[in-house]
């Protein structure tokens, strides 16, 4: 059987966001590798203390450039995989229905019913398969990776690139309590202000280490990204974590989800061995 061009540009898009994403990982650790921010402390006249970031260099626009390349392959990759096949399933080129066919991602039953319009051609198996792994079928839909891949393709479709922002990933130490007080961390992207924490300080002593003696690591991730509960732990957290290692799950996820459609569509004795499994 002659190789399908559309299969083909499909793999070619997905491929074309593993190098994005490993691009977006390499320029990502020598960003953050070049010390790119400084730590300042201020206490004003009433003892309230503030520990911030001086940025000394910007965040490349490239990485947002990066980023943005990567979510459109992906999801590229998808809706020409979907196209392969539904020729692949109708044995015609083009296919039944071709200028509507377009990878469903639904959050919602309402949203996948909607989507399901654009299936009509596909036979009841793939239909079934596409079904199985919508968003809103997961027990944990904020760290689905078709859901996560939607909200950020749309948002970068429909705006400007995505903002990036710098936010705290861990913070260690020690501070005196007898000293220091009301001490708060912002576990949350960094503002214009750059502040990291906040707190008092009581007496008029000048600070030093045995007072307050704090270590950070930064990252960077998209500015509104939204915590999730944790499968495991239920505690929110961002979704597979880095922002990177997001991208890298994504792209598991469409690969997965791409070669299983397609080899469904090829055998599709499978739906039935899954059937009466």
């Amino acid at each position: 059987m002659k190789p399908l061009r559309e299969l083909s540009l499909s793999q070619a898009r997905i491929s074309r966001a593993q190098a994005n994403i490993k691009e977006f990982a390499q320029l990502l650790d020598a960003y953050l590798g070049s010390r790119p921010s400084r730590i300042r402390v201020d206490i004003d006249a009433q003892g309230l203390g503030a520990i911030r970031i001086e940025r000394r260099e910007p965040i490349p626009d490239q990485l947002s450039i990066l980023l943005g390349e990567a979510l459109q392959n992906l999801r590229a990759g998808l809706d020409n995989c979907l196209y392969a096949v539904a020729i692949i399933d109708s044995g015609t080129n083009p296919p039944p229905g071709a200028s509507q066919l377009q990878w469903p991602i639904a959050l919602s039953p309402k949203e996948w019913t909607a989507n399901k319009k654009r299936l009509q051609h596909l036979s009841p198996h793939l239909i079934e398969a596409l079904h199985r792994i919508q968003p809103f079928q997961a027990e944990n839909p904020g760290w689905n990776c078709l859901r996560i891949l939607h909200d950020l393709a749309r948002i970068d479709r429909h705006r400007a690139a995505h903002e990036l922002a710098m936010r705290p990933e861990q913070v260690n130490g020690t501070y005196d309590k007898d000293t220091i007080r009301d001490l708060k961390i912002n576990d949350g992207p960094l503002n214009d202000d750059g502040i990291v924490v906040t707190f008092t300080r009581l007496g008029d002593d000048e600070l030093t280490p045995r007072m307050l003696d704090l270590q950070f690591e930064f990252d960077i991730d998209v500015h509104d990204i939204e915590a999730a509960p944790h499968p495991v732990t239920g505690k929110p957290s961002r979704p597979w974590g880095s922002l990177d290692n997001r991208l890298k799950m994504i792209c598991i996820a469409v690969e997965d989800y791409a070669e299983g459609l397609v080899e469904l569509a090829r055998n599709p004795e499978l739906a039935r061995t899954e059937s009466a499994g």
